[in-house]
């Protein structure tokens, strides 16, 4: 029986072998690999994770856990830091975090894709 994951995403691999929470995202990931190939992007790094600190504290929850966020993508074009998260469902937290990233990263441009 096969199983699904909480918005019905298969867990897919890209043909570079990393595993990704959608077919919809291992197929960006071949496509973002071509592109690099072909010299259009650079320094492509697959789910980076980028940690919320604000006036030099990290941010954490009442658990004690760090908050963050792993985007899908990270990757260079034109010269222009792009990090990319391929969405197919926009969840309840995803305006807040994508907000609080844009505010602490400012020389990332954050990219969605469907």
């Amino acid at each position: 029986m096969r199983r699904f994951g909480k918005y019905r995403a298969v867990k897919s691999q890209c043909s570079s072998g990393h595993t990704h929470d959608s077919k919809r995202e291992a197929i960006r990931c071949n496509e973002l690999h071509d592109l690099q190939s072909a010299g259009a992007i650079g320094d492509l790094i697959v789910h980076p994770q980028y940690w919320f600190v604000i006036n030099g504290r990290q941010l954490k929850h009442a658990n004690g856990r760090r908050v963050g966020y792993k985007s899908d993508f990270e990757y260079t074009e034109c010269g222009i830091k792009i990090t990319e998260d391929v969405k197919g469902v926009i969840v309840r937290d995803w305006p807040l975090r994508r907000a609080v990233f844009i505010a602490l990263f400012p020389n990332h441009t954050l990219r969605e894709t469907k």
